[in-house]
């Protein structure tokens, strides 16, 4: 079984090449993010935000192991909330008529979480290294849900972790895993920082998730009361480590690298290529999002959307004002050249001069030091939780009144998601 990993940062578009890859023959294609376990031993109070250490354990045959702590798996089963506020995304993905990535659609599905685990203990009884408890993972989780209706023939599983850049010992991931890839969905800055605005401002305004009225990107665009510079940092950083994975680890070898923006215009040439360096078997249906072989409606972002829209490339125009956009340019724009002028389907980005990096010869110096490299990313990423404190104005008051409107529109969710499995998403941000 091949582990296709997307290990990347939040706001980077993995989520849609899993659905590219949803429909294909081979692949079994995860409904929703997964993730190697939390390094909680080097801190444990840290907050698990992006920047958190995941960590590849290691499993002996000789002593007594917790199989489900290992497996990142919750052994009993993790119920919803219905409460406004306290909403949060569903570990396993599926359940009644329930899909976490289906934003728009109404999918009939199911998960049996007793198989499941079931299933998994069984697996676990024959397996002699990590790799095994994780692909003893994959097969119980698909054969649990629907009785593998959506496996297809496992040759390939692809999951998407938005928080795995930052693994302390990635070199276990190429060691043990050895048959695998890992891929890296690298967003222009821009993007990355509009969908991260885009994602506090809804926070500030009450929005959530699914307001019957789509909030307005001139109202993100007049959402200042976040701190751009630590945005700006996180996206630098997190560019460098991609560099140094692919001084360490070759250059689109087992570390795969592309553009995001260039997946959405570009889209069949990037899926060749991914296909071509994998040894998957290109199909017609590579080029088309879907979530359990349904179309996908996107993501929850941008509203619904049909198949891939190339005018997502350029959104950050609707949301970002002149003077943030320019800010970013002052340090990011050799970066974000490159990155536009680049149009190979995989990214070599050892062509960058080390000069326009932020912090290269810093993580190098660390690249292996797993309790440095874990301070120093959750510091990187926590300074995005920054709240600019500024006199109550006329947009605080408007913010306060809209969080009010947005509330009595989501009671009917609430309710139905009470009463009637299935129906009304978690909504969350």
């Amino acid at each position: 079984m091949i582990n296709l990993y997307l290990g990347t940062i939040n706001r980077s578009g993995g989520s849609l090449f899993c659905r590219l890859l949803d429909g294909h023959p081979d692949i079994a294609s995860y409904p929703k993010e997964v993730a190697f376990p939390n390094n909680e031993d080097i801190a444990p109070n840290m907050e698990v935000i992006t920047g958190f250490p995941r960590y590849i354990p290691h499993y002996s045959k000789t002593k007594f192991e917790d199989i489900f702590k290992l497996a990142n798996i919750p052994k009993t089963k993790i119920y919803p909330i219905f409460k406004w506020g306290k909403e949060r995304s569903d570990p396993i993905g599926v359940r009644k008529n329930y899909l976490e990535k289906e934003f728009y659609g109404k999918v009939k599905t199911d998960f049996d979480y007793d198989n499941f685990i079931e299933l998994f203990q069984q697996y676990c009884t024959k397996v002699e290294t990590y790799k095994d408890i994780w692909n003893a993972r994959h097969k119980s989780y698909f054969k649990a849900w629907e009785n593998n209706r959506y496996s297809g023939s496992m040759k390939y599983v692809v999951w998407h972790d938005s928080g795995g850049l930052y693994i302390l010992n990635h070199k276990k991931f190429f060691k043990e895993f050895n048959e695998s890839y890992w891929i890296y969905s690298l967003r222009n800055a821009y993007g990355y920082i509009a969908s991260e605005k885009t994602r506090l401002a809804r926070r500030h305004y009450g929005s959530r998730r699914f307001p019957k009225i789509k909030m307005p990107n001139y109202l993100v665009k007049k959402f200042t009361r976040y701190d751009l510079n630590a945005h700006i940092n996180s996206w630098l950083a997190a560019f460098t480590r991609v560099v140094l994975f692919q001084d360490e680890y070759g250059v689109n070898e087992r570390f795969l690298v592309y553009s995001y923006e260039n997946l959405l215009v570009n889209t069949e040439r990037v899926m060749q290529g991914i296909c071509e360096k994998t040894n998957l078997t290109y199909n017609e249906c590579l080029l088309t999002p879907t979530l359990a072989g349904n179309p996908w409606g996107g993501s929850s972002h941008q509203g619904k959307q049909s198949g891939i829209n190339p005018r997502l490339a350029k959104y950050f125009k609707e949301v970002l004002t002149e003077e943030e956009i320019s800010q970013i340019d002052k340090v990011c724009l050799p970066l974000v050249k490159f990155l536009r002028e680049s149009k190979s389907p995989l990214l070599d980005l050892t062509k960058i001069d080390k000069r326009y990096l932020y912090d290269y010869n810093f993580q190098k110096r660390y690249f292996y030091d797993e309790v440095k490299t874990a301070m120093y990313s959750f510091i990187v990423n926590c300074q995005r939780r920054r709240y600019l404190i500024k006199s109550p104005d006329f947009n605080s008051v408007f913010a306060y009144v809209y969080s009010i409107v947005i509330r009595i529109i989501h009671l009917p969710r609430l309710l139905k998601q009470k009463y009637l499995p299935g129906v009304g998403k978690q909504n969350y941000t």
